[in-house]
């Protein structure tokens, strides 16, 4: 049975919450590490995190902990899954609860973190984390900055908004925008962060969580064609969409849904029982938007992307 919108069957308390106003940049790519399944890398074989979602298919955008001297001490990179009192949703994105953080670990003096972040159809680019340090006594003091638009073979700073940022024991937010040119529609740029401040010894390590960049559109960055509008037992229609969104699903029993903006922001939550729904999106700012669905009892998640004209 078809309804305009989605009724409260699973969910008390679910709220819908169109928006009307645009909230902000692109988000270009993502990542929240709540899914990492790496376990501990130690050098020298170390691979890269892979973002948790970006916007440029194909682009492979990658977080890397590696030593750009041709040694590295002998160190790793792991994930923490946080007590209570240490989890944190700044930065947080398309709905995801506080969870796992990645550390670098010390010793980490002659090690970097290296951010592969291609902007490609994208200018006036942000990137924002979350961070925290183990200890005073331990973690390093100082992240320091730079980037390279031409793939790590040479690095600057001139275009940074900040080049360092002093690390804390509580996560805090470290935003730092692009005031360069050449940073915008790069598949090549790179960030990178050099820790300082402290003795190295092997105790200790750097957090990180929440990681985003984002932009401003300089061209169509979507191929409607080859939009992800269909999912294991879903599928939605029409798309791009005007006023009415069809989900249909062999899925049945209940089952949550979220849609987020461009920037990851939540514009409408829901619950439903139904194998067929339909969704009011004529109060929705034209854009890319993505649906996710969550189904109650398995709790498998679905993820799939459309466009509002």
């Amino acid at each position: 049975m078809k309804r305009n919108v989605l009724t409260l069957l699973c969910c008390i308390g679910a709220m819908l919450v169109f928006q009307t106003k645009g909230t902000g940049q692109t988000l270009i790519h993502y990542w929240h590490f709540n899914d990492y399944n790496q376990g501990a890398m130690y050098t020298p074989t170390i691979n890269g995190i892979v973002a948790d979602y970006t916007d440029l298919a194909g682009s492979n955008p990658n977080i890397l902990y590696k030593s750009n001297t041709g040694t590295a001490p002998n160190t790793y990179i792991d994930s923490l899954q946080p007590v209570a009192s240490d989890r944190d949703t700044l930065n947080a994105r398309m709905g995801e609860l506080p969870g796992a953080a990645i550390r670098a670990r010390n010793p980490s003096d002659s090690m970097k973190l290296y951010f592969y972040i291609p902007t490609t159809n994208f200018k006036n680019i942000v990137l924002k984390y979350a961070t925290e340090l183990s200890s005073l006594t331990h973690g390093m003091l100082v992240q320091n900055f730079d980037y390279s638009t031409d793939g790590g073979t040479n690095w600057k700073t001139s275009g940074l908004s900040e080049t360092s940022d002093a690390a804390d024991t509580i996560f805090k937010l470290v935003t730092v925008s692009f005031n360069d040119t050449t940073a915008n529609n790069n598949a090549n740029l790179v960030f990178r962060i050099t820790f300082s401040g402290n003795d190295t010894g092997t105790q200790g390590n750097n957090r990180f969580d929440n990681v985003t960049v984002e932009g401003d559109s300089i061209g169509s960055t979507t191929d409607i064609a080859n939009l992800m509008h269909t999912a294991a037992g879903y599928i939605l229609f029409p798309n791009p969409v005007a006023n009415s969104l069809e989900v249909t699903t062999t899925m049945t029993g209940d089952k949550s849904v979220m849609i987020t903006n461009a920037t990851g922001h939540i514009v409408y939550t829901g619950c439903s029982g139904d194998t067929h729904v339909s969704i009011n999106t004529s109060g929705l700012e034209s854009g890319n938007y993505f649906i996710t669905i969550r189904e109650n009892t398995s709790g498998k998640v679905s993820k799939l992307k459309f466009i509002k004209l």
